[in-house]
């Protein structure tokens, strides 16, 4: 019965928990300001592209790159395993990088282009090939990094709304986005970071890259190099920010297939990164570290569909058993259904996005199937197949209403 009463109150708890941080957040949004611990005369950004198999796609984040309006920047490419292809895009700016022999690994990846890079470059900017940015991107993570912050997560957005799963999908990343980015940082902790549409201090990068090198080369596998990051950088004592004006678009899944393979990768990352979050979560209390204690406790929230689902299980067991606690999840649910629609409000949703909610079951059968490739992920960093080719013009003149 106490392990009942746990997984109840667990559950109770992250429930309530994005709705009561989001509207927290919402009131103090205009009283929490950042501390300028230095400030620093330049910011030279390496901006990094991991291209795997597939150099098509990087092409139009490329192109969305040079036209940046912040002067400082180099591109790095990693082409892995991508001999033979078609060079569209050529300027003293973009350096091409095509490794020897095949790297298969993102993390590999990223190293190769650290251990490539000029030495005037400060900070690391990392992007997903099918990322694309608007112009002025740059110069919002700029002004963060200015203002003291080594690491800062810029506003990730679905990129392709146009179809009933991508506008699923990006019903997900609008969500997370404001209770797990900017929801933290306005709060005085720190936004998670998304893998993409992240920049940070070359140095702190080249350090974290060192162990996951040694994690590659002992396990053959990394999947959620991203986790371990923003993990081992709070635990440091760094605060990471959320650029809220630095838009990134990222490209949402199109087919059912597509999302068992990604939420494998992610429940794995999970439950992988638990254990070291829930040590940083004492970590944090014993030391009354606020941004470290309140970052570790929105680490630990469960993926949704575990959180949902195990709700739901739940309920139907504690309404036969303990009917109290059947009327606890039931108000805990109905709340969460509530905070889940505000937060979408909040963040501006666009109101195409908005309509799949009805179909939101589709996309929960789909990542069932993700539990069949947790362990799949061990051993295959499973890439994400990317297909939607978009240049930032067409993109930023259909979407830029939304960032006003």
């Amino acid at each position: 019965m106490i392990i009942l009463q746990i997984l109840i109150f667990a559950c109770a708890f992250y429930l309530f928990f994005p709705i009561i941080t989001a509207i927290w957040a919402t009131v103090l949004a205009k009283t929490i300001k950042p501390v300028n611990s230095k400030n620093l005369d330049r910011v030279c950004f390496a901006c990094v592209i991991t291209a795997y198999k597939d150099l098509s796609m990087t092409w139009p984040l490329v192109r969305a790159l040079l036209k940046q309006n912040y002067p400082d920047f180099e591109i790095y490419l990693v082409a892995d395993s991508c001999m033979g292809q078609p060079i569209e895009v050529k300027n003293n700016k973009l350096h091409l990088l095509q490794p020897s022999s095949p790297l298969n690994s993102k993390v590999a990846s990223l190293h190769y282009a650290l251990e490539e890079m000029d030495p005037g470059v400060t900070h690391v900017a990392v992007f997903d090939p099918d990322n694309l940015v608007p112009h002025h991107f740059l110069n919002e993570i700029a002004a963060w990094h200015q203002k003291g912050f080594n690491l800062v997560q810029g506003k990730r957005i679905a990129k392709n709304v146009d179809s009933t799963f991508a506008a699923l999908d990006a019903l997900g990343e609008y969500y997370y986005d404001y209770s797990v980015r900017a929801t933290p940082f306005l709060l005085g902790s720190s936004s998670t970071i998304a893998g993409s549409g992240m920049s940070i201090e070359k140095k702190l990068y080249k350090e974290n890259l060192r162990k996951e090198m040694e994690e590659l080369n002992a396990k053959g596998v990394v999947v959620s190099e991203d986790k371990s990051l923003q993990l081992q950088m709070v635990q440091k004592g760094e605060r990471i920010a959320y650029a809220s004006k630095a838009v990134v678009f990222d490209e949402k899944v199109i087919q059912a297939h597509q999302i068992g393979k990604q939420r494998g990768r992610w429940l794995n990352s999970y439950f992988r990164h638990s254990k070291d979050a829930l040590g940083a979560f004492f970590k944090g209390l014993l030391s009354l570290d606020w941004n470290l204690t309140f970052f570790a406790i929105v680490v630990l929230m469960p993926p949704m569909v575990v959180l949902v689902g195990m709700s739901l299980a739940l309920l139907i067991v504690t309404l036969v058993v303990a009917p109290i606690y059947g009327l606890l999840l039931f108000a805990a649910l109905c709340l969460f259904a509530a905070g889940f629609l505000l937060i979408l409000l909040l963040n501006r949703t666009p109101k195409s996005v908005l309509l799949v909610i009805p179909k939101i079951p589709l996309f929960v059968f789909g990542q069932l199937s993700g539990f069949m490739n947790i362990r799949k992920a061990n051993k295959d960093f499973m890439p994400t197949e990317h297909t939607q080719k978009m240049e930032i013009e067409e993109v930023w003149e259909k979407r830029k209403g939304e960032f006003e």
